[in-house]
């Protein structure tokens, strides 16, 4: 006779994680941590447009090739990119994570200047 173990309640509200990826044939795997539910399990491509899955509470990602990785989390951008050689990154509850710093330029793009104005020579 199996055990069987409650059904897990997630609360809060769900969260959009969005995944593209940068190289072609990367694999990618969402799995929610408090549920075990596999939320995506397929092979991603650079022309594909971005993954968009919907998760509640804490999930992890797992891929061959997690550097080459874009993940955004209600529209904020997480850098995957200091997990090179890792193949699975944890991501903590959306709900209570604090959102990830932007990113700011050292230097902006200078400001165009429109051609100077001449006033027009007499003859």
């Amino acid at each position: 006779m199996a055990i069987k173990s409650p059904p897990v309640v997630l609360t809060g509200r769900p969260h959009l994680v969005r995944i593209s990826t940068l190289q072609p044939a990367t694999s990618c795997q969402v799995r929610e941590l408090n549920s075990g539910e596999l939320r995506y399990n397929q092979v991603l491509t650079p022309r594909l447009k971005e993954v968009i899955v919907v998760v509640k509470g804490p999930f992890s990602v797992k891929s061959n090739a997690i550097e080459n990785l874009v993940v955004s989390i209600d529209g904020y951008r997480y850098s995957v990119v200091g997990l090179a050689g890792a193949q699975t990154a944890d991501f903590p509850d959306p709900e209570t994570a604090p959102a990830p710093v932007p990113a700011v330029s050292a230097k902006g793009a200078p400001a165009k200047a429109g051609p100077a104005k001449t006033a027009p020579r007499s003859r």
